[in-house]
Order: C-alpha cells, then structure tokens, then sequence
C-alpha cells in the first residue's frame, strides 16, 4: 500500500508556501497602505489580494483530490478497498485561510459600493490584518494537514507491519475517524456555514463601531444587514451539527461542552442583537444595540479560542 501521490503532492505544497507567504504578506500589507492614502489603486489591490487567496485554494484543492485518489482503506482481513479519504477543505490549518477568502469577497463588495467611505477603508485593514494573522499563524501552505499526515503516515506504516493484530487495529481506528470525522456529510456542511458566517459577522462587528461613533444610519444598516445573514449561517451550521453530535459523540456529554454551551451563548447575543432592532426608535437603544452587535462579535471570538484552550469533545487543543 503505496501512497505516493498524496506524500508527492504534500512536499510540492510545502514547496510553494513561501511564494504565497511573501505574495499575501506584501499584497497585504501594500492593500492597507493604499487604503490610508486612499488610493485609486485601493480596488485593484484588494481584487489581487482576493484572487492569490482563491488561486492559492485552488491549489489547497487540488491537494485534496491527490488525496482522495491515492488514499485508499483496505480490509486487512479481506484486502478489499473499504472506502477513500475525502478530507474536506477547512480542517487544521486551512480553517482560517477559508475564512479570509470570505472576508475578502464581503469586504470587496462593499468597497464596490461604498469606496469613498471611511468605514470601507478600515474594513480594507481589517482584511489585511487578517490575511496577515492568517499567514503567520495559521499557514496552509507551510505544513499541509500535518494531523492528517501524521494519522496516513502511521496507517501505512500499521499497513505495512505485517502483524495482523496492529493491521486491524489501526484500520478499525482510522476507518472510524475517516467516517464519522473527514468523509462526514455533516463536515462538508456544518464548518463552511460557521466559517462563512464569521466572515460576515466581522463586516457587521465593524459598522457596529461605526454606528456607536458616527451615529448614522447606513452603519446601523450595513451591521444589520451582515448581522442578519451571518446569523442565518450560525442558525443552520448548528442545526445542522445536532444530528451529528448524536452520531458522533452517541457514549460523551457532548452537551457539557464548553465550545458547545459558548456557540449557543453567542447565538442567543445575537439574537438578542437582532432583537434590539425593533426598539431602535426608543432612548438610549441606538448606543445600546451598537454596543451589543460589538459584545456579539467579542462572543464569537472567545467562542473560537475556546476550541483550542479549554478541553471537551468539541476541543483541538
């Protein structure tokens, strides 16, 4: 059991990652620039910092497929091809890189519509701090998948070790996870929903400040409108999380969870931010719903470091 082509395809990966980590982090840091001195070449450069992002996909891609082809679970008791691995393109270290490509289209979108206003500037910077957060912590390029890699690497090896005993043991272990974690419909479905609502979410974080500090409606509407469809997002990719918990965690108290009880927390501010709306017309309620949409987003990013730091059935610390 050779996988050649995903190892091949891995080391052709980790080769190109410093090309796209000078690209982005000039990209960026030359979109941020642009955007203080507000230059006519502000639009281009964000439309070239969100293309390298969706070429550098397209090769994040691409590795994936090298993977679906070549990675194959064979029965060590009937040498028969189980299954094969479909590794979805937001695991590990592509987390954030998926959430930035977002970033970028919401963030040019409204740069197309509002390029002479202040808030598109700092939405400007705040993309490129993320791209550049993203790049030096988070790099997909730098070490594709390394648990991934790690998990293929010791299966083969398992494969390979003649000991029907060990063979068993790790194919039992490794089809398990390949079909409760990576080939998992709900992966496919539940991560790019959140990913894509905290995309949208940051937009609205943005205007909410806007709205406390300039007080005028467009900011309240923008903050509203990114609110709403970033809300919508959470609301489905945790609907749709539920059955697969009840799969997946079937033996845990994956409900005592602290990344679960805090994504319901941040979903129950945000309802209550949307809430607020309604009342925007009374005293006092317009510095308070502002104030509430930035205490969400703050929620939300607790919520995502929370993953990493505390330990439970949902954490990858």
């Amino acid at each position: 059991m050779v996988y050649n082509d995903f190892f091949q395809a891995r080391e052709f990966i980790q080769a190109t990652h410093v090309y796209f980590l000078v690209i982005l982090l000039f990209s960026a840091i030359l979109l941020a620039f642009l955007s203080i001195i507000k230059s006519k070449y502000t639009g281009r450069v964000l439309a070239a910092n969100v293309f390298i992002l969706l070429a550098g996909f397209l090769l994040l891609v691409w590795y994936h497929l090298r993977i679906y082809v070549s990675v194959e679970l064979i029965n060590p008791m009937s040498r028969v091809v189980a299954g094969r691995l479909m590794a979805p393109l937001w695991i590990e270290n592509e987390k954030l890189y998926f959430w930035a490509i977002f970033l970028g289209l919401f963030t040019y979108l409204v740069y197309r519509k509002n390029r002479e206003e202040p808030f598109a500037k700092w939405l400007n910077i705040v993309f490129s701090g993320f791209i550049i957060l993203t790049m030096l912590a988070s790099n997909p390029f730098a070490a594709p998948l390394p648990d991934l890699y790690k998990e293929v690497s010791n299966y083969q090896m398992a494969m390979g070790s003649g000991n029907p005993n060990i063979e068993l043991q790790y194919f039992q272990s490794f089809y398990g996870r390949v079909t409760y974690f990576y080939n998992s419909a709900y992966m496919w479905i539940h991560p790019p929903l959140l990913f894509i609502s905290y995309a949208s979410l940051i937009v609205s974080f943005l205007a909410s400040i806007f709205m406390l500090v300039k007080r005028e409606e467009q900011y309240d509407k923008t903050a509203y409108g990114y609110a709403k469809l970033g809300y919508i997002l959470l609301t489905l990719g945790m609907l749709v999380s539920y059955p697969w918990a009840l799969t997946a965690w079937a033996n845990e108290p994956w409900w005592w969870s602290p990344k679960i009880n805090m994504s319901l927390m941040m979903w129950m501010f945000y309802t209550a931010y949307l809430h607020s709306r309604l009342h925007l017309h009374r005293r006092g309620m317009w510095n308070a719903t502002a104030a509430l949409g930035i205490f969400c987003f703050l929620t939300l990013v607790l919520t995502y470091v929370t993953t990493y730091v505390i330990p439970g059935v949902h954490s990858y610390g």
